[in-house]
């Protein structure tokens, strides 16, 4: 039987991720469809229950970082699974974001001080060399010669340790995405330094200029693209604060009247035809037809309109209006995703996990990008070391190669390219939804420059 079911996604943080989770479940026996959103980091998958399941799913993600959160029950709200999974994902997700913040910023407290001392070595030989300033003494010299190096592992190793884990799962099983790419350039100048700093005054004594190191290099890459992560998580909790906010709005029990007693149940539990009790100041909780008394309800979310509207037997309400004046009961006409509040919500969720037609050209250059910049990393390398090697030696071939790898594969970063039109959208249709405008879908979006 055919289930449709959207995921929030742990581990997923740039378009090459989604590309390697795309790829990964549509390999699964049983998968009909998927289309992963690197913006919302949600997959929505439809897949046949009778051969596979989410838990299936998540055994071929986690060895590769990632993994699905499972909706334990869709009662919330009256949900689907698939509405509530959603809803899942919005509240797991940001405490998840809200943690792995709050992780970076410690990790940046001790890394920034060592990237300052780092850039401050750096500089120095570099406007000594210009002539600029007199060179490092040797007393200097010596100190950051053995500090470099301990700086440098503790960066690579405890800063850097994600980069170094998608170092690791490419060796492995062979998926690249951006953590590869920094972890491989940091992981390859830093272990070439080490054997420089261990053997270059023994084995490597015969290679001339081999004695440059590259610690600063470690050390400086990986503290700044933790800094822009850092920076670019905490711009990205706030994008699904339209969805948060929406969700808000829903009551979350309400006081009905079953043989002739009042009962306080979860909105979950209410039928089409109870009747509700509504006291000044609640939320409406499902929408429904007044059947005694009158009052005054705040409609601004469905309406906009400042000025509270006056109801009265056989005016209808809506779900998460609030009842501002006077009591009164109501009969419950639509229920749990029925209600306009959950069709807004669920309107808003699709419109910001939709892909607009420019979004197709970024998925494809993004699925190829990280490859081809491994190939032109190693290419460029190699091209060093064959025709270097004849103008100014191996030694030195070998270090403007090595600087020329690093290069190439820490500003080749796809994240840009991939996060750009889904961070929009998402903005875009939250701003709207806020605002009181509701957006069909990206599409829809991205043809409103031509109004």
């Amino acid at each position: 039987m055919k289930n449709t079911q959207t995921f929030a996604v742990k581990g997923m943080h740039c378009a090459s991720c989604a590309v390697i989770i795309e790829k990964t479940i549509k390999k699964i026996d049983g998968v009909e469809e998927i289309s992963v959103n690197n913006g919302t980091e949600n997959v929505k998958i439809s897949f046949d229950e009778t051969k596979t399941n989410p838990e299936s799913f998540n055994k071929k993600l986690e060895p590769l970082g990632y993994s699905i959160v499972v909706p334990i029950t869709a009662k919330e709200m009256g949900m689907t699974g698939d509405e509530h999974a959603k809803h899942l994902g919005v509240n797991q997700s940001k405490k998840e974001k809200l943690a792995e913040i709050k992780k970076m910023k410690t990790k940046l407290i001790s890394a920034i001080p060592l990237a300052i001392v780092s850039v401050f070595v750096m500089g120095w030989d570099i406007f000594s060399q210009l002539g600029v300033i007199s060179e490092m003494p040797l007393f200097l010299v010596d100190f950051f010669r053995y500090l470099l190096p301990i700086m440098a592992t503790y960066i690579l190793f405890v800063v850097g340790q994600p980069y170094l884990m998608g170092f690791y799962r490419f060796l492995r099983y062979g998926k690249a995405n951006m953590d590869t790419l920094i972890g491989l350039g940091t992981s390859v100048a830093f272990t070439y330094s080490l054997v420089v700093s261990a053997f270059g005054t023994t084995l490597l004594k015969s290679l001339p200029n081999v004695f440059h190191t590259y610690f600063d290099v470690t050390i400086i890459v990986i503290t700044f693209i933790t800094l822009g992560k850092y920076l670019e998580a905490r711009s990205k909790i706030k994008t699904g604060d339209a969805i948060e906010k929406l969700l808000n709005l829903q009551a979350k029990t309400a006081i009905i009247i079953r043989k002739g007693k009042e009962f306080e149940v979860p909105i979950s539990d209410v039928k089409h035809e109870d009747v509700i009790i509504i006291k000044p100041g609640a939320k409406i909780p499902v929408d429904g037809e007044i059947i005694e008394g009158s009052s005054y309800i705040d409609e601004s979310m469905v309406t906009g309109e400042p000025m509270s509207t006056q109801k009265k037997v056989g005016s209808s309400v809506v779900a998460g209006t609030i009842n501002t004046s006077g009591s009164f009961t109501f009969k419950a006409t639509k229920v749990g995703s029925e209600t306009l509040l959950a069709q807004i919500i669920k309107m808003v969720e699709e419109a910001q996990g939709s892909k607009a037609p420019i979004q197709a050209l970024a998925d494809k250059i993004s699925a190829v990008f990280v490859p081809i910049v491994l190939v032109i990393s190693f290419l460029t390398l190699g091209l060093w070391l064959l025709i270097g090697n004849s103008y100014m030696g191996f030694s030195q071939a070998l270090s403007f190669g090595l600087v020329s790898f690093v290069s190439i594969l820490v500003i080749a970063c796809p994240c840009a390219l991939g996060l750009a039109t889904p961070t929009a959208i998402i903005v875009g249709v939250g701003k709207g939804a806020k605002e009181g405008i509701l957006i069909k879908d990206a599409a829809t979006l991205e043809k409103l420059h031509k109004v």
